[in-house]
């Protein structure tokens, strides 16, 4: 995929929430390698250096998060092409769409957006990433 357009709670381009991962792996080929969590019925599947990363339930419910990172080539939500603005000015950006967000973990998760994202209160960019998610993957 040259473009990485995230559309909040669907996707990310082509990638679907719900896809399944014969769907995906249509699109994008077989993944450079699989982890399985241990502590969750899912399952992380890289692609693209590890610079593109999808969590898949192993319980039937499909593609539940992309992962995605400064090696990826115009990655963008809303035109915001979010790792190549620096990182604070992406982070005000995204705090204006939703000036609610929860901290978790050390990242910051946008509800209103469908989208995490870490190591964006700096300029440097092997620290950054984002996280578009499922509807009700971060719900209290």
């Amino acid at each position: 995929m040259q473009e990485h357009i995230i559309m909040s709670y669907v996707g990310v381009g082509p990638l679907k929430f719900g896809m399944t991962r014969d769907e995906v792996h249509k699109i994008l080929g077989a993944p450079l390698s699989v982890k399985k969590s241990r502590f969750f019925d899912e399952s992380r599947e890289f692609w693209s250096e590890n610079g593109l990363q999808l969590t898949f339930s192993d319980t039937g419910e499909g593609l539940l998060e992309i992962g995605l990172y400064p090696n990826l080539p115009n990655v963008q939500l809303n035109g915001l092409k979010l790792f190549e603005v620096p990182g604070a000015y992406a982070f005000k950006v995204l705090h204006g769409w939703d000036d609610a967000p929860l901290i978790r973990t050390g990242a910051t998760i946008f509800l209103k957006l469908g989208l995490a994202a870490g190591g964006f209160s700096d300029d440097e960019d092997s620290d950054k990433s984002v996280v578009a998610f499922t509807k009700g993957r971060w719900d209290e």
